[in-house]
């Protein structure tokens, strides 16, 4: 019997990307320096890192709005620079620029052709975004008009307008309230349903545990690692609880239980050790909140968002 063999396209990906750009009296600044990472189609890749880390930048580059950059970068397998493939992009910045003189609906329109589609697609796309971020009674209001959070709807809309197979998305979160927030995580849920892949930044590390199953860390313009999102945080100790005779290491509650931690390698010595008389309870994996853990993991690397009162 033939097994059928499943390859995972690499979608985006930065081979050693460096950039940099002169500030203020002419300084050098090096944005990102041999930076490297790679997204999966299909997946939600999660790009961490705190301000000024050189995600924007990263952004900027991939979508071609920022050029000169050393190294190579690549979207749907083949080297950035063809315009065709950022035909197949959706991008909302972290700060959109629209035109506020436009009415919502003349917005769409117009973006709609830009991308190819024809006039009954573009009624059909802009049916489905106003359903999906409940623009449709403010198809007629001028974008002037609109509130941080509204121009942020608007600006998810006209990303996903055309259906794009990569979405990229520049801090999408910022500026909602938590209901939108909410609707935000829904409608990205289903974009990826429809089968496309993001790359998001965020401050908001629990919308990235909600949506991602990959993630990369960049912090001062490197990267820090990379990898899927399941493996990090299976990497939290167990807690086994039991009753009976205290186990190694084992501490007792006031109920007549005790409890003991302990590292996944470590799984099969210690039930192996448990005392004659033990009982096995409960054996869970503890949680790591992915915010303490890029808070540490930043800390360590390059002492970023020390505590007041460290030196």
């Amino acid at each position: 019997m033939r097994k059928t063999l499943f390859v995972t396209m690499t979608l985006l990906s930065f081979s050693n990307v460096s950039f940099t750009y002169r500030g203020d009296w002419l300084q050098k600044i090096h944005a990102v320096t041999d930076v490297s990472f790679a997204v999966p189609s299909g997946c939600a890749y999660g790009f961490l890192g705190a301000n000024g880390a050189g995600k924007s930048t990263s952004i900027k580059l991939l979508t071609g709005l920022l050029h000169g950059h050393q190294g190579q970068i690549t979207l749907f397998g083949q080297p950035l620079g063809d315009r065709h493939l950022r035909a197949r992009l959706g991008y909302l910045p972290e700060q959109p620029y629209f035109y506020d003189n436009l009415q919502v609906e003349e917005y769409l329109t117009y973006l709609g052709k830009l991308s190819g589609l024809t006039a009954p697609a573009i009624r059909a796309a802009c049916d489905r975004v106003y359903q999906l971020l409940d623009l449709g009674d403010l198809r007629t209001r001028m974008l002037r008009s609109f509130s941080k959070g509204m121009r942020q709807r608007f600006g998810l809309a006209q990303a996903i307008l055309h259906q794009p197979d990569l979405l990229v998305l520049d801090e999408p979160f910022s500026g909602l309230d938590p209901l939108w927030r909410a609707r935000f995580r829904e409608v990205l849920h289903h974009e990826r349903k429809r089968g496309a892949t993001l790359f998001f930044s965020s401050h908001i590390l629990a919308d990235v545990e909600d949506l991602c199953d990959h993630y990369g860390m960049i912090d001062h313009g490197r990267m820090l690692e990379q990898g899927r999102l399941a493996d990090l945080l299976g990497q939290a100790p167990l807690a086994l609880t039991g009753s009976g005779p205290l186990a190694v290491g084992a501490v007792a509650a006031a109920d007549g239980t005790w409890q003991v931690t302990f590292p996944e390698a470590e799984r099969e010595a210690r039930l192996a050790a448990l005392p004659p008389g033990a009982h096995v309870l409960r054996l869970e994996r503890q949680r790591i909140a992915l915010e303490d853990y890029f808070v540490s993991r930043i800390r360590a690397f390059h002492g970023a968002g020390h505590r007041l009162g460290d030196t």
